[in-house]
């Protein structure tokens, strides 16, 4: 399934290795991934990314569905987002989203998250979404509780990256907690 997304100021579509200049430049800035799981990435790791992502948009049982973040007014690449599959039984979806810095605190990160929540329990009929947040990401804990997730808890130094052990808090909500919200 190739699906269509698309928000008032954003489109979403499948990554080709094409994409790398605009991808390896918030991917390997220290300050964008200062709270991801990856990065700051090597040209080499940005490569294999692409290929691995690239690769997995054409599976026919697709389980994860990375999306490349294209403003729509200026047509350029500004971040990504994605969807993993974490278990089938429900099926759950951890989730996850970054900007390139240029286009931080204009809204575009909660409407393109917004979109994808739509997608994992609209069109894959999602048990439950959840995301992972470093401590101290209070714009992330800002934005996942403004769309409504939960907090679940805090689990201490319990993910290494970047030579550290670092807190994560995750954020979830139910598929029913959804459909009260939109309806």
């Amino acid at each position: 399934m190739t699906p269509f997304i698309e928000t008032t100021r954003l489109s979403f579509r499948n990554f080709t290795v094409d994409d790398y200049d605009a991808v390896h430049v918030y991917a390997s800035d220290p300050v964008v991934t200062r709270y991801t799981a990856f990065g700051p990435n090597t040209p080499e790791q940005t490569k294999g990314f692409l290929q691995f992502v690239s690769a997995e948009a054409s599976q026919e049982d697709r389980a994860n569905y990375s999306f490349v973040l294209i403003h729509k007014q200026t047509n350029k690449l500004i971040g990504s987002c994605g969807l993993m599959r974490s278990d089938t039984h429900g099926p759950q979806y951890s989730f996850g989203y970054v900007l390139h810095k240029d286009w931080w605190r204009q809204g575009l990160a909660s409407e393109a998250t917004a979109a994808l929540v739509k997608f994992g329990f609209g069109e894959l009929r999602a048990h439950r979404l959840w995301a992972h947040v470093f401590l101290g990401n209070t714009a992330s804990e800002k934005l996942l509780q403004n769309l409504g997730f939960r907090y679940e808890g805090c689990t201490l130094k319990s993910f290494f990256v970047r030579d550290a052990w670092h807190d994560l808090q995750t954020f979830a909500m139910l598929r029913s907690e959804w459909e009260k919200r939109v309806t």
